[in-house]
């Protein structure tokens, strides 16, 4: 028997809510599935007025419930044939995100479907846009894609929040965490208003007393001694007996934990909730354990239907595979609910001017985002290029700003060349976005802040390219990537995270606190900014002098200038990429005159200032086969000893990126402490990983790879261009360079 508090809608025909109101608010039901929305919207008293999913069996479960079969593919639906609605609601496709599936993000074909929901927004212009979809979102591509699809909701003109909510929270027995994303046109959604404060149900009380039960024999399982309830509600009390569990990391003794097992496997007591139920019934439908009966058995697809709040009165398909999937997929009823409730009682429906934009295609297949915009409204890079064409005007520079200010801002730019490119790129599109959002507080860098935007989406979309396809300094990707920066703390004058460089920290919060007081500033700030960075790049551009007879060196002339560049005494940051272009410039020769690596690919040289896990490398060079597979990595240490945490390190991105041979090489000698440790580990990731761990000092490996080549002035003159162009050293390892190549003629 199903207890009362599984909601009043159960009891009730679907559908069917008595008379419709005129002002009744109208929802359409998006990836709509078998219609969980559907359910709890009508129960709350919405109307729906469209629906679209493309499955057919999930179209069969639809119709026979609500009584109309769903439009079947969104990329292909006329929005002008959509009525007029207040809120758009959307299960989108879990699987990009999904930790069952391949997480593969936008990268996945399904993942574009996103951009049609935004299509819709864009046209229809709802009040309340209400999104669902897996936990694993929040961390998917190290926040980015959820930073993507806020940032695009918030340049549709909305306020944008998420929360990870479980459906045990809302009177049902199972332990099922999804983000709900809300974007609202007059006021944030507040999370903080829904009531969470049900007791935890039993999932005992959701059972069926009759019908076809899947029982173990008492021989098929163990149960643990002394089981305990778990944060999440679930009781591990068992496990399935010859049965598989985790092969690497588990310790002797350790079958009573849970995490051991394959979910499978596990048994759970009815005295506590259940896990997921994910959309696969090979991967879930976990064993119970009913301690009156001692038996141990799975759930019914009656009961799994139930812990997800539909009511038994649902019509389901006759195939048992498709009601796995179905049920696996949908959302927790009374969640939806609670949300559909807390739309009314926080008065976010609002009256819409009857006349909206006309419809036009804007879906590009091949956009990242917001390619819906870029018709009505100037985004961050465009506006970025207009000041920067507009330097060529610019005069009077330091009358229109503070005599303070404009000092600051000649600090960023100055040092934007040294190790602060970070803070640069940040204000750069802090500034832009102020330009652009006035009223925006840019303080508030992060969606996740009260009145808080995404300025690293912003950043990693348009501001770092813009930066790139200009010449100017940027970062590999995001200047909030930099940790410094990155700190959920507003950028006040007293920001909590750490700026290191005393200086760059002063200039910087001073500039976004006195732009935030004067927003009219911003663009003149802008313009001054990229002024003093403009004219500093063309400072650092030092052509390098060419070599009359560089026929004439040998490897000895040539490694004593390398090593004479590398160990200047310089006060300036930067010279640690010296090596690392020393070697792309042997690589450059090795890919085309060495048998080996005919073929190969060398890819493009990166930013030394990034880490590898920023910039999401396996080493400072990389080197790809035919198959644009990697097999050698290059990690160049100046000044550092080579230590056993350096191995370990490599070991992680070995494990991450496959390589045959990874090479660290060092202009300090191996720690002599940790010598033996090193030998062990190499060997040991030479005999279980299959790769080749190779450590060298970085003059003795240049030596012998330039008797590899053929040509060793041509090596030279890939290094000088290489120099030349390079935007991350400074001119004065330009200018040393030419000293050195002088002293040769």
């Amino acid at each position: 028997m199903v207890l009362c508090n599984l909601y009043c809608y159960i009891k009730k025909p679907l559908s069917i809510f008595g008379t419709v109101d005129k002002n009744q608010p109208k929802f359409i039901d998006l990836f709509a599935g078998i219609g969980g929305f559907r359910l709890a919207f009508e129960q709350a008293g919405y109307k729906c007025v469209y629906s679209c999913e493309i499955d057919s069996a999930c179209q069969d479960v639809y119709l026979n419930n609500f009584g109309e079969r769903p439009k079947d593919d969104i990329t292909q639906i006329n929005i002008k044939e959509i009525p007029d609605f207040d809120v758009l609601t959307a299960g989108f496709p879990c699987q990009p995100f999904s930790i069952c599936g391949k997480r593969q993000g936008f990268e996945d074909t399904r993942g574009t479907l996103f951009f049609h929901i935004c299509e819709i927004i864009a046209v229809k212009r709802p009040s309340v846009v209400l999104l669902e979809n897996v936990k694993y979102l929040v961390h998917h591509d190290n926040g980015r894609t959820l930073d993507t699809i806020i940032y695009s909701l918030e340049y549709l003109g909305y306020l944008v929040d998420y929360k990870i909510l479980n459906s045990k929270d809302f009177g049902l027995p199972q332990n099922r965490e999804r983000i709900i994303i809300f974007a609202t046109k007059n006021k944030k959604f507040n999370f903080e208003e829904i009531d969470t404060s049900n007791s935890l149900e039993k999932l005992e009380n959701y059972l069926c007393q009759n019908g076809h039960f899947e029982y173990l024999e008492d021989q098929e399982y163990t149960l643990i001694d002394k089981p305990k309830q778990q944060a999440s509600g679930l009781i591990f009390v068992g496990y399935r007996n010859n049965k598989t569990t985790w092969r690497k990391g588990v310790r002797p003794n350790t079958q009573h934990l849970s995490r051991v097992h394959h979910q499978p496997n596990r048994i759970y007591s009815v005295e506590g909730v259940h896990p997921t139920i994910p959309s696969q019934e090979t991967s879930g439908r976990f064993f119970i354990y009913i301690a009156r009966e001692k038996k141990v058995r799975k759930l019914t697809i009656k009961e799994c239907y139930r812990i997800m709040g539909f009511p038994d009165t649902f019509q389901v398909h006759n195939s048992i595979a498709e009601c796995y999937k179905q049920i696996g997929n949908s959302v927790p009823v009374p969640l939806i609910y609670q949300l559909a409730i807390q739309i009314k009682n926080q008065d976010l429906l609002f009256k819409k001017d009857k006349t909206h934009c006309e419809y036009t295609n804007f879906y590009q297949p091949q956009a990242i985002q917001l390619k819906i915009l870029e018709i009505t409204q100037m985004n961050h890079k465009q506006k970025l290029l207009q000041i920067y064409d507009e330097l060529s005007n610019f005069k009077n520079i330091n009358n229109q700003l503070p005599e303070n200010i404009s000092k600051y801002i000649q600090t960023i730019a100055e040092y934007a060349f040294r190790n602060q490119k970070g803070v640069y790129t940040v204000l750069v599109t802090l500034l832009v976005h102020k330009i652009l959002e006035p009223a925006q507080d840019i303080r508030y860098h992060q969606s996740s802040m009260a009145g808080g935007f995404s300025g690293r989406t912003i950043d990693t979309q348009y501001i770092t390219p813009t930066l790139k396809e200009l010449g100017l300094p940027a970062m590999a990707e995001s200047g909030w990537l930099s940790r410094s920066l990155e700190q959920p703390y507003p950028y006040t004058l007293n920001y909590g995270g750490k700026i290191n460089n005393k200086a760059t920290r002063e200039a910087f919060l001073n500039i976004i606190d006195f732009i935030e007081n004067n927003p009219d500033k911003a663009k003149i700030a802008t313009k001054l900014l990229i002024y003093y960075v403009k004219q500093a790049t063309v400072v650092n551009q030092i052509s390098i002098i060419k070599l009359v007879n560089p026929e004439k060196l040998n490897i000895v002339t040539v490694i004593n200038c390398l090593d004479a560049h590398f160990n200047h005494n310089y006060k300036a940051f930067g010279a640690s990429k010296l090596p690392v272009i020393a070697f792309y410039a042997i690589y450059q020769r090795l890919v085309q005159e060495v048998e080996r690596y005919k073929g190969c690919i060398l890819k493009d040289l990166g930013s030394h200032t990034a880490s590898d896990h920023t910039s999401k490398t396996a080493g400072d060079i990389e080197i790809f086969d035919k198959k644009k597979k990697l097999i050698e990595a290059i990690e160049i240490k100046y000044g550092k000893p080579i230590d056993l945490q350096m191995i370990l390190n490599a070991k992680e991105k070995i494990l991450k990126h496959n390589p045959r041979r990874y090479y660290i090489f060092s202009s300090a000698d191996i720690k002599l402490d940790d010598k033996i440790k090193i030998q062990d580990e190499i060997q040991f990731i030479a005999s279980n990983h299959g790769c080749q761990v190779i450590v060298n000092g970085i003059i003795p490996t240049l030596k012998y790879y330039l008797r590899l080549i053929m040509s060793v002035e041509k090596f030279l003159a890939d290094y000088s261009q290489l120099v030349e162009q390079d935007k991350e050293l400074q001119a004065v390892h330009k200018i040393q360079w030419n000293n050195i190549l002088k002293r040769l003629e």
